[in-house]
């Protein structure tokens, strides 16, 4: 009698355990929803560009809610297969730009301040859409 119920007990704490595990978000090998990402993509004037040219981002919002976004940006310069990221040694503006459904907003880059050389790069901007953050990219090259 004494060995049955630690083993009862064993038999009762495993159901429990797992019920308060799911009802509690654990996983239990099932698959987890991964939240749907907002649809606000990058776009530029051209895909080529030369050292002191001026280039035009446009952040395009296709969401269902305001995209916040500002005027720093993140830019790599693709070597060896791999993105490195470009020290840009500058300062943004701090300003919260927002960009309603449906619409688009124009960053202007003048290239000649950035000191960069001839290469594949890409841009990335954070951009903040109702309670996800996304950081869509586009590429372009330097040329001489």
């Amino acid at each position: 009698m004494r060995k049955a119920v630690p083993v009862l007990l064993a038999l009762l704490i495993i159901p429990v355990a797992y019920f308060l595990a799911s009802s509690m978000g654990g996983d239990i090998g099932g698959t987890d929803e991964i939240p749907a990402v907002p649809d606000v993509v990058l776009k530029l004037d051209k895909t080529s560009y030369a050292p002191d040219e001026t280039m035009v981002l446009t952040v395009v919002n296709n969401a269902d809610s305001e995209a916040t976004t500002g005027y720093e940006f993140q830019l790599y310069r693709l070597e060896n297969g791999n993105w490195k990221e470009v020290n840009l040694d500058m300062a943004f503006i701090e300003i919260a730009i927002i960009i309603e459904p449906g619409k688009s907003w124009e960053q202007i880059i003048d290239l000649s301040k950035l000191n960069i050389d001839p290469g594949h790069y890409k841009i990335v901007k954070s951009i903040f859409v109702g309670n996800v953050t996304v950081k869509p990219e586009t590429e372009f090259d330097i040329k001489r």
